[in-house]
């Protein structure tokens, strides 16, 4: 028995150690700089991959142009260079083919346990404790995560960082990820959501960075503020001590709240520990409930339970007025978004076309990335790929005509979205608009109204550099398609949130559905 435990920790140990050695191996080769030869190799992999595998490379550039723009990084490049210098070069090359699924990633350094644990006691980097609003050409600071920062940053633009200019930086920055076509929203949500990763991925973590303000009440007001690392601060004082009876409740309380968590577990849940799926009823506008989906992805919730549910609840309480508010889900499942459609046309539809493809194999499909891809490579997926006169294609079950669901929702619909409306949820905003079911509010959505590329997606490990391409292989397409290519969906009632009405915490994008409804503006 004491041989077999000693046995255990041994490769435990065995295990630890060959990881600790893995990591530092990796992290060698990122902070390694490399040679010529190397980087031209990387490359070419990186455009072999592209048009090997790509399907919609050529939609928003020509061949010529985008050769051109290879051959001038390549001209640039030079021995001595790093893999974060490599991609700030070719990261804005990708991004050149102008879709949102496409994108290089730089995987930065591997951390031990230890040395994850150290930089959590440390503190988040200096930009990391704002909460940004993008807007065209200006950063916001919208809110903070430390209480001593409040009074500093709270309601302020940030006017430059460490003396560049915002219109530079956000520039910089947005030139490191694509969007379908030529959008105009997009890219000011992703980087509203991950400004300071996109800030230090451009110009490298720092230690303190001085930002110029202005307060946006008082827009003379211009000042500096050095922002610092700041240590996580643990509140001092004496601990309450709780009765018998205090405690009591306290437990019951918490095992309610389990037990509530529990059973909407199949609901989802964001970071924030909301529900990523949500039906209620407006408290002011009679017979009128509010369905939220945050995201349509597979791992997000159990979307099929969750419409099935809320389509008989609506069925039962025979709701007049339906507001789904789709802001900030960037998509997720074919199926899912398509079951939402279901419940909400009531004639059988075609909800995609074929998903064309450029080959079933590419040359350098050996450097992909086969984590969580469900075998890609295996003859048996393959199987499913054709190939006609037009060339490769795969087809997707909504593909042909699909029927309206039980409790299918007849009455008057009104359609959220914005600029993070991505993907699946662009998809599905199409399709209905396509059909003239539902008002639409808000903002042009980040995804393409015709046609997307996205599908199967995976990753490709340039073997130097060790950066990684996501490379999408099929068409998503609808079968309507309008002659205005490359934008997204556009809603009849455009409305576009300021940074004033976020401090306010004044959503006008929902003030206005309700306007619509109450003023029966939506037969």
């Amino acid at each position: 028995m004491k041989i077999k435990i000693t046995l255990f920790y041994s490769i435990i140990a065995a295990s630890i150690l060959f990881s600790c050695v893995s990591k530092e191996k990796f992290n060698a080769k990122i902070r390694a700089k490399h040679s010529l030869i190397e980087l031209k190799e990387d490359l070419a992999v990186l455009k072999t991959s592209l048009e090997e595998g790509h399907p919609g490379l050529y939609w928003y550039i020509s061949k010529e142009k985008l050769d051109f723009k290879f051959d001038s990084i390549r001209n640039l490049l030079s021995d001595s260079t790093t893999s974060i210098q490599f991609y700030r070069m070719v990261a804005p090359l990708v991004s050149e083919v102008k879709c949102g699924h496409t994108r290089l990633v730089y995987p930065g350094l591997k951390y031990t346990k230890a040395q994850k644990d150290s930089s959590k006691k440390a503190g988040p980097a200096p930009l990391s404790q704002i909460y940004y609003h993008i807007d065209s050409n200006k950063i916001f600071v919208e809110s903070v995560n430390n209480k001593d920062l409040l009074k500093h940053l709270k309601a302020t633009e940030i006017l430059a960082i460490d003396s560049v200019p915002a219109i530079e930086i956000i520039k910089k920055t947005k030139d490191l990820f694509g969007s379908d076509g030529y959008n105009l929203t997009f890219k000011d949500h992703v980087l509203t959501k991950s400004f300071a990763a996109y800030y230090y991925l451009q110009y490298s973590r720092k230690d303190s960075s001085t930002l110029q303000l202005k307060k946006i009440d008082k827009p003379d007001s211009i000042f500096n503020y050095v922002l610092k690392t700041i240590k996580p601060v643990k509140l001092k004082g004496e601990v309450k001590k709780l009765s018998k009876e205090e405690l009591k409740k306290k437990e019951i309380a918490r095992k309610l709240a389990k037990k509530q968590k529990k059973k909407n577990k199949y609901k989802g849940f964001d970071t924030d520990g909301s529900s990523i799926l949500s039906l209620t009823y407006d408290s002011v506008l009679k017979s009128t409930a509010i369905m939220k989906v945050k995201s349509f992805s597979a791992d997000a919730a159990n979307h099929n339970k969750f419409f099935k549910e809320s389509f008989a609840e609506l069925q039962v309480k025979n709701i007049q007025n339906l507001i789904i508010d789709l802001r900030d889900n960037g998509g997720g499942r074919l199926t899912a978004c398509n079951k939402l459609f279901r419940y909400l046309y009531d004639y059988g539809h075609v909800y995609t076309g074929r998903a064309d493809m450029v080959n079933r194999y590419f040359s350098s499909s050996k450097y992909i990335d086969h984590r969580g891809l469900n075998g890609y490579k295996s003859p048996f997926r393959m199987l499913f790929v054709k190939k006609d006169t037009t060339g490769y294609y795969t087809s997707f079950s909504t593909s042909k005509v699909l029927n309206p669901l039980d409790n299918n929702f007849k009455n008057n619909l009104i359609v959220l979205i914005n600029g993070y409306s991505f993907s699946a949820t662009s998809l599905l905003s199409a399709n209905l608009q396509q059909v003239n079911r539902g008002v639409f509010v808000g903002e042009e959505t980040g995804g393409g109204y015709n046609k997307c590329t996205a599908g199967t997606m995976p990753f490709i490990n340039l073997p130097n550099t060790k950066l990684r391409l996501r490379l999408p292989l099929k068409v998503i397409q609808t079968t309507n398609q309008r002659k205005l290519e490359g934008r997204g969906v556009f809603p009849q009632y455009p409305v576009a949130e300021t940074i004033q009405d976020i401090l306010d915490k004044k959503d006008v994008v929902m003030e206005k559905a309700k306007e619509l409804i109450s003023e029966k503006q939506i037969d």
